[in-house]
């Protein structure tokens, strides 16, 4: 399978946060990790309580991942990457 690697500049709170927010959906739209962004309780029933688990937890991840140190102190209280 194909992986595409594509890189945005991390939200450090004086860039243009709107613009981040529309690479960073693209980013997870790719990863197929979008529908994290709906929130846990939005997720498809059918979905294993693991399934929900890695989906809301890989989103997470690539989300911290693409903010700077400052940014990232502040956010990792956030439960989810809806909240996120």
């Amino acid at each position: 399978m194909f992986e595409r690697k594509s890189k945005i500049e991390k939200f450090n709170g004086s860039n243009y946060f709107v613009l981040w927010s529309i690479k960073m959906w693209a980013l997870l739209t790719i990863q197929g990790l979008a529908k994290a962004l709906d929130g846990e309780d939005v997720l498809p029933i059918i979905m294993k309580v693991s399934e929900r688990v890695e989906l809301m937890e890989r989103a997470k991840s690539t989300i911290f991942l693409n903010l700077s140190d400052g940014i990232l102190i502040e956010a990792t209280e956030e439960k989810d990457a809806a909240a996120l």
